[in-house]
């Protein structure tokens, strides 16, 4: 029977990074992944590193720990990692109040912009309205698709790490790992699973309280070639949606009007940003309906408002933009808490649930989770 300190199951960022984290700390590590490569949410994300986005405390903290991780591992794994920031924009007063309030009370790195200094950092910030916007250098870039697949591919380089895919985990148990090649003996098993309910510990999964997202993304190129090294640019929706927002007095007061004005935007959990990748091609995005099960099928007015709504921030979504592909990702969201972990039985143990966080904090998180053992 084959023996290994460490076994993951699941290939997406999370298995990835507890992965990276044993290998660091010396351990013999196993991963295994059921497809071909992972298909899962980890490639079907924005590929943005956003501590901006996390309340201040440990998960700041932990955001900027996977940020430093990500760019070290960048250089390791030669992937793209642009520093290029975000750039929060505010078209009504309480948007730019909020903005003002966060840059007080909690910016680190962060500087209020006026209009005029606003197009200095982005010129396909839409001026018309335009009251002005918080800047923060923190935020990374990343094209999740070629990360993932370059860590993948790093990490199995490694003398001692094992990295098996298309291949799926059927059971598992304390100390022990059964795949449909064989037996594999753990001292610790780490159930990296996404948003798959079902496979493994569906009962633990069942009485967890965990649901689901489902998310619609597209990918854009425009015929006018616009500055590539821009920050990422979010409207004031994106306000409403992250938690380090929330903190922000003004915040309640400024979702009400938004969920009057913009029902849908509501009813879908849309909040809208856009993003460019190494290759020229726009990242924009999106929606997020919740539940348990979801239909397979992208709903075209999503879409639509979306980019509608982009249309008032951004000046790409006017100059000759062609949309390329559409998709929707599903992630496990833990309602009642930043990510899920449980131990079924000893040396085992799930970890998911982050959320939209998942590239945000994987590798702070999964730093923390090896240092206990």
């Amino acid at each position: 029977m084959n023996k290994t300190d460490v076994a993951i199951v699941g290939g997406g960022i999370i298995g990835l990074a507890h992965a990276y984290a044993a290998w660091k700390k010396g351990y013999q590590v196993v991963l295994f992944e059921k497809d071909e490569t992972a298909v899962g949410a980890s490639v079907r994300n924005f590929g943005l590193i956003w501590p901006i986005g996390q309340p201040q405390g440990k998960l700041f903290e932990r955001a900027i720990r996977s940020r430093e991780i990500w760019l070290k591992l960048a250089v390791e794994a030669d992937f793209w990692a642009l520093q290029n920031g975000s750039l929060h924009l505010a078209y009504h007063q309480d948007e730019m109040d909020v903005l003002n309030e966060y840059h007080q009370k909690f910016g680190f790195k962060t500087s209020v912009l006026n209009p005029i200094e606003v197009q200095t950092v982005s010129s396909i910030s839409n001026s018309k309205g335009l009251l002005g916007g918080l800047f923060s250098e923190l935020e990374v870039n990343v094209n999740p698709r070629e990360a993932v697949s370059s860590i993948t591919d790093w990490l199995r380089a490694q003398d001692s790490v094992t990295i098996i895919t298309g291949e799926k985990v059927v059971h598992t148990e304390t100390g022990r790992l059964t795949a449909v090649s064989g037996e594999w003996q753990a001292d610790m098993i780490y159930i990296c699973s996404g948003s798959d309910f079902q496979s493994l510990y569906s009962n633990a999964f069942r009485s967890s309280g965990l649901i689901k997202s489902k998310l619609q993304m597209m990918k854009a190129v425009s015929s006018v070639q616009e500055v590539s090294k821009g920050p990422t640019l979010c409207g004031g929706l994106t306000l409403k949606h992250y938690q380090s927002f929330a903190e922000c007095q003004g915040t309640a007061k400024l979702i009400q009007r938004l969920n009057e004005e913009l029902p849908l935007y509501h009813k879908y959990g849309i909040h809208v940003m856009i993003s460019k990748n190494q290759a020229g091609e726009w990242i924009i995005g999106d929606s997020h309906e919740y539940g348990l099960t979801f239909d397979p099928f992208n709903k075209a007015d999503i879409n639509k408002l979306i980019l509608d709504y982009l249309s008032g921030f951004c000046t790409v979504a006017g100059n000759g933009m062609k949309i390329t592909e559409t998709w929707y990702g599903v992630y496990a969201k833990n309602p009642a808490g930043t990510e899920y972990t449980f131990e079924p039985e000893t040396g085992v143990k799930i970890v998911t649930g982050f959320g939209g966080a998942g590239m945000t904090f994987s590798f702070g998180f999964a730093e923390e989770e090896i240092e206990k053992l």
